[in-house]
């Protein structure tokens, strides 16, 4: 299971409490995951632009996005209930594997503002 974004350190949370919260969210987000990362990628770029990433940064970044919508395509990566939605799933898989550059894709924007741009 991931880290959720409300979760304290060290904490548990029960897999049929992490189940319920993840609700529908994650099977509605399956069908916009892939415009989800697209926005990713375009969000790294502009914080690419402003400085808050470097190029280096940023091309491991979209490298790993480039990566996990394959993997979605082929069945690998699995959006489930792990997940409290897919803006966290691409959040945790990031940070998995890129660490602070991974956590900073979150910078400057809200839920609010993700759900917005995939679902356009």
């Amino acid at each position: 299971m991931s880290d959720l974004l409300w979760q304290k350190p060290g904490v548990a949370v029960d897999a049929q409490i992490q189940a319920f919260l993840a609700g529908d969210d994650v099977l509605l987000d399956r069908e916009f995951f892939l415009h989800d990362i697209e926005a990713s990628r375009a969000h790294a770029q502009g914080l690419q632009r402003i400085g808050m990433l470097t190029a280096d940064e940023l091309a491991g970044l979209e490298r790993e996005l480039t990566t996990l919508a394959e993997d979605f395509r082929s069945g690998a990566f699995v959006l489930d209930e792990r997940f409290e939605d897919g803006h966290s799933a691409i959040e945790a898989r990031l940070t998995e594997r890129l660490g602070d550059a991974g956590r900073r894709i979150h910078a400057g924007r809200s839920r609010n503002d993700q759900v917005l741009v995939a679902t356009r």
